[in-house]
């Protein structure tokens, strides 16, 4: 098998500065935050040949134990326009050892909130991508690969449920071979209409899914019942609009 070139060649080089040392940036928000019993604690990078700031988000014991390794790594970018804001999820771990040995479990929800608390960090019309190469997401990559719709896999799912926008970009493969794993890319709405009109948009998408010929795997039977669960959620918010 031919080995893919490393994507993130930077997180092995370079000065990590606590994130304290750099109060306006945008990410010092997320330092400090609770998550699994302990506090978050965020490293800022050196800075990639896009522009953007490499990041790594550690967990902090009471006792200021802190884990060995990233619970989350990442790329954020600022700028002046909003598709120039963007934070991209390079990587995800439930479980981490501290450096005491003690092993903290993070738990899918513990990665959701996190997710959520990045979101929360974009300004309206910036963006949130997230890997969809490695094992934890292995089910999404199989349901694309069949043809689901993004959101109706299971980091679509999460996507949308901590608030992205129902509209996605698939980066099945990246441009020019140097961006990285396969990714899925969420946004946040710049207006309540953008809001609707996306959500329009998916449920009609999702409808066509719902339609199609009988499900070939399990993949696409568990993408079809997120189909279904997700259908009048869309709808519902539709019906609150003005």
């Amino acid at each position: 098998m031919e080995r893919k070139p490393d994507a993130w060649p930077a997180l092995r080089h370079g000065a990590w500065v606590p994130v304290s040392q750099e109060p306006d940036h945008p990410l010092a928000g997320l330092d400090g935050q609770p998550l699994a019993g302990g506090e978050l604690r965020v490293l800022l990078g050196p800075t990639s040949r896009f522009g953007a700031r490499y990041f790594r988000v550690l967990l902090a014991a009471g006792d200021d134990r802190l884990s060995r390794e990233p619970v989350l790594t990442g790329l954020h970018h600022s700028g002046p326009l909003p598709s120039y804001n963007w934070i991209e999820v390079a990587e995800t771990k439930e479980r981490v050892t501290l450096t005491d040995g003690s092993v903290s479990d993070i738990g899918a929800e513990g990665i959701e909130r996190l997710f959520a608390l990045l979101f929360a960090i974009l300004p309206v019309g910036g963006h949130l991508m997230a890997e969809y190469d490695s094992a934890r997401w292995a089910e999404t990559a199989r349901a694309l690969a069949h043809g689901a719709p993004p959101i109706a896999t299971p980091l679509g799912e999460l996507l949308f449920r901590i608030g992205c926008g129902a509209r996605f970009k698939d980066w099945q493969i990246a441009e020019g071979g140097s961006e990285g794993p396969r990714k899925l890319q969420a946004y946040k709405p710049a207006s309540r209409e953008d809001a609707l009109r996306w959500r329009r948009e998916v449920a009609e998408e999702l409808r066509i899914f719902l339609e199609g010929p009988p499900a070939s795997s399990e993949v696409v039977q568990a993408a079809r019942q997120r189909a279904e669960n997700l259908l009048p959620l869309l709808s519902s918010a539709e019906e609150r609009s003005p």
